[in-house]
């Protein structure tokens, strides 16, 4: 005979409150969705989930937790049972976002219109640094507490489904919660054979200011390295030369050979693939854009005088020596003069002319405001997002005569545009992967990795840098950076993961072509259109992502 002692009903009530109140504490999250120190829609959310992805892909998840402030609690999680390093661990940070982006570009004050495709009106903060952990006991310092953890890749290195067991403890209560990364059979290439064209502009001035780091010394090629994978763990694969390596000294153009040769050894290192050599030209001092007559950046000398023009000879040859002496003639790309126009373009082409009469295989690479003028001058355009979408079939005309096209986004442009800002869908950089892959395209570029014009922490909207620059024209929020500097390095954050989830998705929606095209297109889009037109649905995006997955194995 079974006896069951009843439960008062007042007590069970208590029980189920309590147990579903402390549920409500913890909960597992997509990296991709945005999450704040202040308020979450948690709705949604639970303390299980599951991703799925391919082979040397990164598997992390975002864990979010409501706890009082100033409360410690330790987090740990075992994998398959065993547990995971501290390592594998790093903190949310949030940043301001000041301003929201304009509706067409920088930020609303510039045009005075609000912009309705923010995912959240500004002034607000938003979690986006990656700190790693060194200690597995935190503090309570905001409404609501962020973490990261990924996988080790050599424990997930064959398909199957990995369990992850998070548990946290608070104040004698634990919060549990259960991970579960799949991992599919099809791998994602190695840096050094990605076939997507990556780079983000690096200010070596600012790595130095933040790291506190001499140019040239062992301690800065140290601080170099760290930087240089970060990079490569983003899937960058280009790094542009510092300027200062061809210098005037004595009256002469000179290259330093070896220090050339060490900077670029720490990329190579590193599985970088494309180097993008400095301006030879510039508008001039007064970076006047009414100018047709461009100078030598390193002279000041106009081209149109024998001078000048013996200045480029001596560059260009001095590029080819290089290059040919350490095998890099087919990965060296070289910009003549930042985004001409239609009126420098004459002057744009003569230089490059003569750049070609002496180096033929070298790769011009610019970006680029003017399309028709330029034709013959450029190997590898690079228009911003939007004026490749409004121009699309002058660019395929281009690719179809052998040259090659990216994209850029930076201050430009915005409203539902493409771009990578703080106060976008992390889903928008994502996309720029499967732009690339329905249309062919190269890659992507942008100015900012650690273009800081202010403490990054504590400023993500700042004045233009422009000289004249009115009061309202400024940079919108996280335009400047992607990574964040810290005392022992340089570390990711929340937008530069989603472009490396992007750039990974690329490489297999490419893998994928070669024996399901039509599979590829449907895939494609079902989410994305075009670079206004896309789905915003985390949700949405993760199934397909799946779908791309499994279609390797079907």
């Amino acid at each position: 005979m079974c006896y069951t002692k009843k439960i008062p009903l007042f007590i069970l009530l208590c029980f189920v409150f309590s147990y579903s109140h402390a549920q409500n504490k913890f909960w597992l999250i997509d990296p991709l969705e945005p999450v704040y120190p202040d308020s979450n829609q948690t709705g949604n959310y639970s303390n299980n989930y599951t991703l799925h992805f391919a082979k040397g892909g990164v598997a992390d998840v975002h864990v979010l937790l409501k706890l009082p402030l100033q409360q410690s609690f330790t987090i740990t999680a075992t994998l398959q049972g065993k547990p995971l390093p501290i390592n594998c661990w790093s903190e949310l940070l949030d940043v301001p976002v000041e301003e929201n982006t304009g509706l067409d570009s920088r930020t609303e004050q510039y045009l005075h219109k609000k912009n309705p495709y923010v995912i959240r009106r500004a002034p607000f903060r938003i979690y986006e640094v990656l700190m790693p952990l060194h200690s597995n006991t935190i503090t309570v310092k905001n409404n609501f507490t962020a973490l990261r953890l990924c996988l080790p890749q050599a424990q997930i290195e064959n398909a199957g489904t990995y369990k992850v067991d998070i548990t946290v403890n608070a104040s004698g209560k634990k919060y549990k919660g259960t991970f579960k990364a799949v991992v599919h059979d099809v791998a994602v290439p190695p840096l050094e054979k990605s076939t997507f064209f990556y780079t983000n502009w690096f200010n070596l001035v600012q790595m130095e200011q933040k790291h506190h780091v001499e140019r040239w010394t062992d301690e800065w090629f140290a601080m170099l390295d760290k930087y240089a994978k970060l990079m490569a763990y983003g899937r960058q694969n280009c790094i542009t030369i510092p300027g200062e390596l061809m210098s005037v000294k004595n009256g002469s153009i000179t290259l330093d050979e070896e220090k050339m040769y060490r900077f670029v050894s720490v990329f190579r290192k590193n599985g970088f693939h494309y180097f993008e050599s400095p301006h030879i030209m510039y508008r001039g001092d007064n970076d006047d854009w009414s100018d047709k007559e461009l100078k030598v950046a390193l002279t000041k000398r106009r081209y149109y005088t024998p001078e000048a023009r013996r200045d480029v000879d001596t560059i260009v040859r001095l590029i080819k020596k290089f290059t040919e002496r350490y095998n890099l003639t087919g990965t060296w790309l070289q910009h003549i003069s930042d985004e001409p126009t239609g009126i420098q373009a004459k002057c744009y082409k003569d230089v490059a002319l003569q750049v070609k009469s002496i180096y033929p295989e070298i790769k011009i690479m610019e970006a680029t405001n003017d399309r028709d003028s330029l034709v013959g001058a450029v190997d590898i355009w690079c228009p911003l997002v939007n004026d490749y979408q409004e121009n699309q079939d002058f660019f395929n005309k281009r690719v179809a005569a052998g040259e090659k096209v990216l994209v850029y986004s930076c201050l430009i442009p915005g409203g539902k545009w493409l771009n990578r800002l703080l106060d976008e869908e992390r889903l928008r950089p994502v996309y720029f992967g499967w732009g690339a892959a329905k249309y062919g395209t190269f890659g992507f570029l942008h100015w900012g990795l650690n273009q800081y014009l202010a403490d990054p922490y504590t400023h993500s909207v700042v004045p233009h840098h422009a000289p004249g620059a009115a009061a309202n024209n400024k940079l919108p929020a996280g335009d400047t950076h992607i990574v964040y500097p810290t005392p022992e390095g340089p570390v990711s954050s929340t937008r530069f993961e989603a472009h490396r989830i992007g750039i990974e998705d690329y490489e297999l929606l490419e893998m994928l072509k070669k024996i399901k095209p039509a599979k590829v297109d449907e895939l494609i889009e079902s989410i994305f259109r075009n670079y206004t037109d896309y789905s915003t649905s985390v949700k949405e995006y993760r199934q397909v992502r799946e779908k791309l997955l499994q279609a390797f194995s079907e």
